[in-house]
């Protein structure tokens, strides 16, 4: 797909039909627009970036298509049913979980005791406790804090612990708002390695990122988007070949997009 001005995404190639499809979503929040007809997909298996300044609507993005926010416009369809007006629960049981910005870990409860909360909406209850003793596999670390307060975990942890707790829920779409905000460039690299990992086990990703460099590295594809409209879309190369990448995404200084490994 070559890299495109703002307008319908077209399907991702050899794959017609999206896991996840937004059609010409608006959101708003009062007199504010935060999304201005906003169009795009998400194929089974990829990694997609939505990257932007602060303002440009991605979180809204990504609580619209979780039922936090409602939509004033607009399509959203995960494996081909529509999700507006559905609640936050049934599109979690519907196979969509979101790490939130900030990870929301309760603090006071135990690393453990978060696991399980990400096991609120399954019924197979049987299978729960070798679901965790994977995950802990998974991520050692949270083996070893096991029993421990959950907000005595570093900030890098609590985001493997975030995400961890997602996957329990055994959803099809892993959503991420942020991830490496507030952690520091080493731990950012431990998190953005397990969400390769994660990809290579077959995992779908919708990921939402401030820093373009961290998000064009790791995604199959990037929407960048802008005041609430989508400026551009493409892969890593397609977009840092088009000089009208800087301009779309304001804010980001010549030297990180396009100094890259």
């Amino acid at each position: 797909m070559t890299a495109q001005s703002s307008g319908n995404a077209t399907a991702t190639m050899g794959n017609p039909t999206p896991l996840l499809a937004v059609s010409d979503l608006q959101i708003k929040y009062g007199s504010i627009t935060a999304l201005r007809g906003l169009s795009i997909h998400v194929g089974g298996g990829e990694i997609v970036a939505v990257v932007g300044p602060n303002g440009a609507g991605k979180s809204s993005l990504l609580c619209a298509i979780a039922g936090v926010v409602p939509s004033a416009k607009g399509a959203i369809t995960f494996l081909g049913k529509p999700l507006i007006g559905l609640s936050p629960e049934d599109i979690l049981r519907r196979g969509i979980a979101m790490v939130p910005e900030g990870r929301h870990i309760f603090g006071s409860m135990t690393v453990d005791e978060n696991l399980r909360l990400g096991a609120t909406v399954r019924t197979d209850r049987g299978a729960i406790a070798k679901d965790i003793e994977e995950l802990l596999e998974t991520f050692p670390i949270l083996r070893e804090r096991r029993k421990q307060p959950a907000g005595r975990l570093s900030g890098g942890e609590q985001q493997q612990l975030a995400i961890a707790r997602a996957l329990l829920c055994k959803p099809r779409l892993l959503m991420l708002d942020e991830p490496s905000l507030g952690l520091a460039p080493i731990v950012i690299d431990q998190v953005y390695q397990i969400l390769t990992m994660l990809r290579q086990r077959g995992m779908t990703i919708l990921l939402i990122e401030q820093n373009a460099t961290r998000a064009l590295n790791t995604a199959d594809r990037t929407y960048v988007l802008s005041a609430g409209s989508l400026r551009l879309s493409g892969t890593k190369t397609e977009l840092l070949n088009n000089r009208d990448f800087d301009a779309a995404y304001f804010g980001v200084a010549e030297a990180e997009t396009r100094v890259l490994p």
